[in-house]
C-alpha cells in the first residue's frame, strides 16, 4: 500500500499545482484575454494548462477570445498580440501549443482551422519544422523542441502519418550526435545537416551542455515525451527505445541543471516513461521533478524564469512560465497518481 511519505509528497505537489492555477485564473480578464495582451504572444499554453486542471470554463473563455482576436484567415496564431520572438525562431510553437489545448477543450473548430497552417510549418522533405516562415529553404534552421511539440499536437489532432515523420526527424537528430555523453546539438538545417558551428555568443541557442546551468535542459524531456506518445499510438518499439535515450541524457545531466527553470520538461518525459515501462527510476525522477517545481514556486503561486534569461520578468513572462509549469505538474500528477505508485518502497 502507499505510505504516508508518498501521499504527503504528492499532496504538496497537488497543492502547488492548485496554487499556480489560482494565480493564473486571477489573470483571466473579463473578455477571456490573458493579462497584458498588447505586450506579446505569451499565453499560447494557458488553455492547455487550464483544461488539464479541470478549469474548462476559463479555458473555453480564453479560446473564445483567441478565436475572435488571434486567428488569421490563414489559420495562424497572430493578431492583436505581437508574435515577437516567434517571428525570428520557433515559429510553429505557439500555434502547436494552442491547438493541443483547443483539442483538449473540445474546440475542434479551432483545430480544424489551424491544422493546415501547422502542416505548412512542417518541412515535407525532412519532417522537421521551419524556424521562420520567411525561410523555408534547404538552409533553414529546424529546432528540436518545436518538432517535438509538433509531433505531439499532430498525434492529438489525428495526423499520425505527419507525426511519425516528425518523430523520424527527432530520432535522426539524436542519432547524429557526435558527443552525446557531454552535449546535445539541437538544431539542424533543411538539408539534414546538424548545426555544430554557430556565431560567437549564441552557443546556448544551438547546443545543450550537460555540465553548464544556463542551457536548454528541456530538450531531453520533451523529446522523450514526444517519442513515448508515438510508441503509445503506433506500438512500434523503436520509439520507446529512442525515448529512453533522450530521457537518459536528461537524467544524467549534471546537478547544475536544477539551477535553471529550463529543466522543466524532464518530468514530462520521465512521467510518461514510468506509465509505459513501470521502471522505478522514471517514477522517482518524476517525483523529484514535482518537488523541484514546489521548491521554486513563489508565495502567491506563480513561477518566474531563470534570471539569466529573464532578468526583469514582466507580468507576461510570469503568465507564460506559470502556465507551462501548471501543465507539467498536472501531467506528472496524472503519471504519479496513487494507483500508479502502490507498492512503492518508501
Amino acid at each position: 500500500m502507499v505510505t504516508a511519505g508518498w501521499t504527503t509528497r504528492l499532496d504538496r505537489i497537488r497543492d502547488a499545482c492548485r496554487g499556480g492555477t489560482d494565480w493564473l485564473l486571477t489573470r483571466v480578464n473579463d473578455n477571456g484575454s490573458l493579462g497584458p495582451v498588447r505586450d506579446r504572444l505569451f499565453y499560447y499554453r494557458v488553455p492547455w494548462a487550464l483544461a488539464l486542471v479541470g478549469e474548462l470554463p476559463a479555458a473555453a473563455a480564453c479560446l473564445d477570445w483567441v478565436d475572435r482576436n488571434m486567428i488569421s484567415p490563414e489559420g495562424e496564431f497572430e493578431g492583436v498580440s505581437p508574435r515577437g520572438l516567434f517571428d525570428e525562431r520557433y515559429g510553429s510553437y505557439p500555434l502547436s501549443c494552442l491547438l493541443f489545448g483547443a483539442q483538449l477543450v473540445g474546440r475542434t473548430d479551432l483545430s480544424r482551422r489551424g491544422s493546415p497552417r501547422l502542416l505548412e510549418w512542417q518541412d515535407s522533405r525532412t519532417g522537421g519544422f521551419f524556424a521562420t516562415w520567411d525561410d523555408r529553404t534547404t538552409r533553414c534552421e529546424q529546432e528540436l523542441f518545436p518538432a517535438c511539440q509538433g509531433a505531439m499536437t499532430l498525434l492529438a489532432i489525428g495526423r499520425v502519418k505527419e507525426a511519425v515523420r516528425a518523430g523520424e526527424w527527432i530520432a535522426r537528430l539524436w542519432d547524429q550526435q557526435p558527443q552525446l555523453q557531454e552535449r546535445l546539438f539541437h538544431v539542424s538545417r533543411g538539408d539534414g545537416q546538424l548545426v555544430t558551428e554557430f556565431p560567437d555568443g549564441q552557443a546556448e541557442m544551438y547546443v545543450t551542455e550537460k555540465s553548464r546551468p544556463w542551457q536548454h535542459h528541456f530538450n531531453g524531456g520533451i523529446s522523450a515525451a514526444a517519442l513515448v506518445q508515438l510508441f503509445q499510438v503506433t506500438g512500434e518499439p523503436r520509439w520507446l527505445e529512442a525515448a529512453r535515450t533522450c530521457q537518459a541524457f536528461s537524467m544524467t545531466t549534471d546537478e547544475c541543471q536544477f539551477e535553471s527553470m529550463q529543466t522543466c520538461k524532464s518530468g514530462w518525459g520521465s512521467g510518461l516513461l514510468w506509465v509505459t515501462t513501470r521502471d522505478p527510476a522514471y517514477r522517482d525522477w518524476t517525483l523529484r521533478m514535482g518537488e523541484w517545481f514546489c521548491e521554486h514556486q513563489l508565495a502567491d503561486g506563480h513561477w518566474e524564469n531563470t534570471r539569466h534569461w529573464t532578468p526583469d520578468p514582466t507580468e507576461a513572462d510570469n503568465i507564460e512560465i506559470t502556465a507551462e509549469f501548471v501543465m507539467h505538474m498536472a501531467n506528472l500528477l496524472c503519471c504519479l497518481g496513487v494507483e500508479e505508485i502502490q507498492g512503492a518502497d518508501r
